[in-house]
């Protein structure tokens, strides 16, 4: 058994969903590390982090193998510089006493393995080198041209040639001799080429890089993006003709790693560690400007040498893979030590049950749902439910005008309390929770009021958050920013949600979800799906996690108007996009599969059809594409439509494609009309989808290209016998996740929560 451990004091990390879809994602204080374990601690000198919090004590207690990651001993080797204040000298040395104990080293370079026995006498036969890689995002572009035009967009003053560094400015990082050396080059050379330096820098230290490169003439040569996010940094790698890494002092050299990954030549420092990555001949003296500038003008100029630079970083690069096997190969050869329930209070009949939630005609999936969810309710004996309408200012006519369930009292979310005071309060209260504006009522109740059960249709809230600011400004005390920074006790950077909202690069980032005091406030938090569950597990604060559970997305009988199986529906074919049409939807590369898979399976009648509101942005990008591949008159975007015709689009589809770049927790609707509907469904292998079975979707992997999705979509088009397969097996999965099924395990959770 293995876990993966996360420290509670600081911000989630981005990019999870992979760990999560294990179910080991946990908090170090909800495991109890058994005795005979090996516990990795991945980077053990982070001063920031109380070594208690890093090295708990009942792990220390424990008779266990400690495998620790070393990143370099940079400070130890240049004390002078890093470690001149005594407590900070310190408490980095306490830290190398927790590297001196491990059984076993991983140093991420050969240099910071021979530095761990220079510096701290351990002995070679306990370290073992496992080099690390750059992110599979840095790879060769289709086109540099595009990815300068890419780069350009974050830094206009870009030049269509140039020279990159991204290393950073500290003192080891040797950016002035750098300034220098490129003063030095011959005027023809800096007349073509442009140097850039692409990274965090301080204002103090920016304005010194600036100073001196115009006391040297560089002019318009010269340019200090200061940090740039990872997308334009992988834009600048791409595009640059050079990259150059003159630092003193290295533990591995990622910059050097990412710049080869894009297939652009590098040279750098002799020093070090740069050396394990680079040919001799693309090394220099980092101490000698001279040597410096000569090496930048030779990799320009001499094109028998750029050739040579150029075909280095053109090889098959190290994986992540690679570092995981050499990582567990260290585990193997790491030889372990031995080392009253709470009684039920009956609840009354009928029971009045509230359920806040946006209904139609208000636009989105999550009205539709609780409609369905609504008609299901009304069929448990005992219960009796009212629906109290959410939604936004500019809504209220839609509110008043909702559409609820026969036998289903609807009243505008504004009369709950005053309905309360003249017949009691309800039993128990179920709040309708998404990422939209159309949920801030049921935010504003829940955090006023406190208890009842959460249908969580999203985890992440950041935009509920951002809405509620202004429309109910009591759920928000200070505003956005204020409770952000609050929610997470002060551990993100200050200004993160200062502009009142948060971009989801950086709420992926951080690991902001803002689920957690919705979670608190509730009696239950119901995600629609396990993975969900545990995202919101994560976000929880330890005392509130047993208030989460799970209430699985429900599927349900949508009435088609002709009930032929898609196997067997006549010609012209029809592929469906299904749901609101947006970038992460990747509607350009389902147009682009479209065209591919057609033409294979020998359908050139085929049609595309997005089923769904699209905004004008994405409706150009489409068009655009399908326009560049002359199938304009194959694709068609239906924008909004009404539910018979929703219906329609699904009896026609032979095959319905649903992919998607990112999740935030939540199951799509679109994909559970599809299943109920019995179509042969494409989907992204992301979130909820992941434990979706193969006999009812193909699934494909998240960032899977055009070619990968027409091969999919052309076997399923060419294949009746496919798609019969598929069309079965969603129909049983709808069967198994019905309403009905729901709305009884729903029941079944608010009878186990006491009445307010």
């Amino acid at each position: 058994m293995s876990a993966f451990l996360l420290n509670a004091d600081l911000p989630l990390p981005g990019g999870l969903e992979p760990l999560v879809d294990t179910g080991r994602l946990h908090y170090v204080e909800d495991v109890e590390i058994p005795a005979g374990a090996i516990l990795h601690l991945p980077s053990t000198i982070e001063l920031a982090i109380p070594l208690d919090r890093l090295f708990s004590p009942d792990a220390r207690s424990t008779p266990l193998s400690l495998v620790v990651t070393l990143f370099d001993l940079v400070q130890e080797a240049m004390p002078e510089e890093y470690l001149e204040d005594p407590g900070v000298r310190r408490r980095y040395r306490a830290r190398l006493e927790l590297v001196r104990q491990a059984d076993a080293l991983i140093s991420i370079s050969e240099h910071t393995g021979r530095e761990a026995t220079r510096l701290l006498g351990i002995p070679t036969s306990r370290i073992t080198p496992v080099p690390l890689v750059a992110s599979a995002a840095f790879r060769p572009p289709a086109s540099r041209e595009a990815a300068v035009e890419k780069a350009r967009v974050a830094v206009p003053l870009l030049r269509n040639d140039f020279v990159l560094y991204t290393a950073g400015s500290d003192g080891r990082k040797n950016v002035e001799r750098l300034i220098e050396a490129w003063a030095k080059l011959p005027s023809r050379v800096r007349a073509k080429w442009q140097l850039v330096l692409a990274c965090h820098l301080p204002p103090l230290r920016r304005n010194h890089f600036e100073v001196l490169a115009d006391a040297l003439g560089l002019g318009d040569g010269f340019v200090c993006t200061g940090f740039v996010d990872e997308a334009t940094l992988i834009h600048l790698n791409q595009g640059a003709g050079l990259a150059v890494m003159p630092s003193l002092d290295e533990g591995f050299g990622l910059p050097v790693a990412e710049a080869l990954a894009s297939g652009t030549p590098v040279i750098g420092s002799d020093r070090t560690s740069i050396p394990e990555l680079l040919p001799a001949a693309a090394l220099f003296d980092p101490t000698d400007v001279g040597a410096i500038a000569a090496a930048i003008e030779r990799a320009l100029t001499d094109e028998r040498h750029r050739k040579d630079l150029q075909a280095w970083a053109a090889r098959p690069p190290r994986t992540w893979s690679d570092v995981a096997t050499e990582t567990l190969a260290v585990y193997d050869s790491t030889a372990a030590p031995s080392r009253a329930p709470r009684r039920e209070r009956p609840i009354p009949r009928p029971h009045r049950m509230a359920f806040v939630t946006p209904l139609p005609p208000q636009p989105g999936g999550v009205g539709d749902y609780s409609f369905r969810l609504l008609e299901e309710l009304t069929r448990i004996e005992g219960l009796d439910v009212e629906v109290f309408v959410d939604g936004p200012p500019h809504e209220r006519p839609a509110v008043l005008a909702a559409s609820a369930p026969d036998g289903v009292d609807a009243h505008p979310l504004a009369a709950l309390e005053r309905l309360e005071a003249l017949g009691g309060r309800h039993d128990s209260i179920v709040y309708s929770l998404g990422n939209s504006e159309f949920h801030t009522g049921a935010l504003d109740a829940l955090l006023r009021r406190g208890g009842g059960i959460v249908l969580a249709h999203d985890v992440r809230l950041t935009n509920l958050y951002r809405f509620a600011a202004w429309q109910h400004p009591a759920a928000t005390p200070g505003g956005f920013h204020s409770t952000v920074q609050r929610m997470y006790d002060g551990r993100l950077p200050s200004t993160l949600g200062i502009d009142g909202q948060l971009a989801p690069d950086d709420a992926d980032r951080w690991g902001v979800f803002m689920a957690r005091d919705v979670i608190a406030h509730s009696d239950r938090y119901l995600a629609t799906s396990a993975f969900a569950a545990e995202l919101a597990r994560l976000d929880a604060r330890a005392e509130d996690r047993h208030r989460i559970g799970v209430l699985p997305f429900s599927v349900g009988a949508i009435p088609l108007f002709d009930p032929t199986p898609p196997a067997r529906r006549s010609a012209p074919a029809v592929v469906a996009s299904f749901g609101v049409v947006n970038a992460l939807k990747q509607g350009v590369i389902v147009v682009e599969a479209f065209e591919a898979a057609r033409r294979s399976s020998g359908l050139e009648d085929a049609r595309l059809v997005f089923v769904g509101p699209a905004g004008a942005a994405d409706t150009d990008a489409i068009l655009q594409r399908a326009g560049d591949l002359g199938i304009t008159s194959s694709v068609e975007l239906t924008g909004e439509v009404d539910e018979a015709t929703y219906r329609t689009w699904l009896d026609r589809a032979w095959v319905a494609v649903q992919l998607r770049s990112v999740t935030n927790g939540e199951s799509s609707g679109a994909i559970g009309d599809c299943l109920t509907a019995g179509i042969p469904t494409i989907a992204t292998a992301i979130g909820p989808n992941r434990a979706l079975p193969d006999d009812a979707v193909r699934t494909i992997a998240v960032g899977a290209g055009s070619e990968v999705v027409s091969v999919a979509l052309a076997d399923l088009l060419a294949s009746p016998e496919q798609r019969a397969r598929l069309s079965a097996g969603a129909l049983a999965y709808a069967t198994d996740h019905s309403f009905g099924r729901a709305a009884a395990a729903l029941y079944e959770v608010v009878r186990s929560v006491p009445p307010a």
